[in-house]
């Protein structure tokens, strides 16, 4: 394919600082519309009345169970066919879904375009960051990390803020028409500053079947584990999802064991430390998206700040975070990343503790409780999950870098998932009694996190990298 073959050659010119700003920039974008609609929630409602408030929730919910579902697949493929040629793919679906969104003629189009835009996304992330990985030299690895996991980092925290100022001027499709101008002219760079060429020894397809039970199974089970306090946990959906959910994801598993090309790479789990890092990434991902839930309502509800004044005052965690993505980018090393993400958890306990106590109360603190709080949190979260992302690419072949790394992200985000319903469920259990719920579940974070601390110490390299077995 000449256009391939001419990008790639174009991209060992110009070289990874290009790619690294085109594949960070693509990130943002997705990690972006995981909290945008949050926002624009209330204008969606008011403009499809007729739709049931229960059925509209998917806009915002249904691209996270998608995003979710499609990452290990779509990793694994990437390292098949080129990472560069499907993170084009994907971020042109990703424009195409956009504009679907945007001009979404009912509630139905609209859900159904929020989980297609889920799937492109859920492309667009593991064959980036593999590509990113592909093209830097192992000594810059984990400087580029840093700023590629600071980068998502800033998209989802900033979703709320740029979401308001977008819905003040042109509504709720504005926040969706964004992405075509900014995602074609991606594409656009993409093609022709970005190695579209196929991998050397890419092998067979990867299982069809076994990818779509897959994200089947694992779209069934964050579905039922986010939802689950709306519907019911008794209530027969979400007992279907989750009893569903697991027998699939049995015979998905089952499937990529006895598979030729298995559509996920179970090998990676025999690695020690690729599967100590996930499972960490786990732990503190149930942290985060607790905490990035509970944020924007206590701020709206106790303290009865606007939309916009509550974003910008969580702008503050994420500026801390970027702050340390970058330091752990440039002292970072697989041997300290260990130490680093148990330094993050720390620090990310603290401030969650700090909230924890009754020093947050009804009465606004902003300067003198909530902010260093904040602080506290944002280095934490930076440190960590930078430094997980170090370690994580340490434990993966370069040939596996889109695979594994979609693996990571898939746990993270299941984490995630169960985060959410224990915020859910605190919420739920406490009524009117906000302020008690508010607490409590801070105080539930700083003991996750605390708990995950001596699993990140274990985030040790071996002397002699571990072998990914084969068959």
């Amino acid at each position: 394919m000449a256009g391939g073959a001419g990008a790639g050659a174009t991209a060992g010119r110009v070289g990874a600082g290009v790619v690294l700003l085109v594949v960070c920039a693509a990130s943002f974008l997705t990690f972006l519309d995981v909290s945008v609609v949050n926002i624009a929630f209330p204008s969606i409602s008011k403009s499809f009345s007729g739709t049931p408030e229960s059925a509209l929730t998917w806009v915002v919910s249904g691209y996270s169970v998608t995003f979710a579902a499609g990452l290990a697949p779509a990793g694994r493929l990437a390292d098949v066919i080129g990472r560069g040629r499907l993170f084009l793919i994907g971020l042109a679906a990703f424009v195409l879904t956009s504009l679907a969104c945007a001009a979404a003629p009912t509630a139905e189009w609209l859900i159904g375009a929020r989980l297609l835009q889920g799937v492109a996304a859920a492309v667009v992330v593991p064959a980036s960051v593999g590509l990113l990985l592909g093209v830097v030299e192992p000594a810059k690895r984990a400087s580029a990390i840093g700023t590629w996991t600071a980068t998502n980092g800033l998209g989802a925290v900033l979703g709320p803020v740029l979401g308001g100022l977008l819905v003040d001027q042109w509504g709720w499709r504005g926040i969706f028409a964004i992405n075509i101008p900014v995602g074609l002219a991606l594409v656009l760079a993409g093609f022709w500053l970005i190695p579209l060429k196929r991998p050397q020894a890419r092998g067979p397809l990867p299982d069809a079947l076994g990818a779509i039970v897959f994200a089947t199974a694992t779209g069934a089970l964050v579905a039922a584990i986010t939802r689950g306090q709306d519907w019911g946990w008794d209530s027969p959906l979400t007992t279907a999802l989750l009893v569903g959910g697991a027998a699939a994801l049995g015979v998905a598993l089952l499937r990529a064991h006895y598979h030729r090309s298995p559509a996920v790479d179970l090998d990676l789990w025999r690695v020690g430390l690729f599967a100590r890092t996930s499972a960490a990434s786990a732990v503190i991902g149930l942290a985060l998206f607790a905490h990035m839930l509970m944020g924007p309502i206590f701020l709206a509800t106790v303290w009865h700040y606007s939309v916009i004044k509550a974003s910008f005052v969580l702008t503050i965690a994420a500026v801390a975070a970027m702050i340390t993505s970058v330091i752990v980018g440039k002292i970072g090393t697989p041997e300290n990343a260990g130490r680093l993400s148990a330094l993050g958890a720390l620090l990310f306990a603290a401030g969650a503790a700090l909230l924890g106590t009754h020093l947050l109360t009804d009465t606004e603190r902003l300067w003198t409780v909530w902010a260093p709080a904040a602080v506290l949190v944002g280095l934490g979260i930076g440190l960590a999950f930078a430094a997980l992302g170090i370690s994580a690419s340490a434990s993966i072949p370069e040939e596996k870098f889109a695979a594994g790394l979609g693996m990571n992200f898939t746990v993270r985000q299941v984490g995630g998932g169960l985060g959410i319903a224990i915020l859910a469920a605190m919420v739920s259990a406490h009524g009117p009694n906000l302020l008690d719920a508010v607490h409590e579940l801070y105080r539930v974070e700083a003991v996750v996190l605390l708990a995950a601390v001596p699993l990140c110490l274990t985030l040790k390299p071996a002397k002699t990298k571990e072998p990914v077995a084969v068959g």
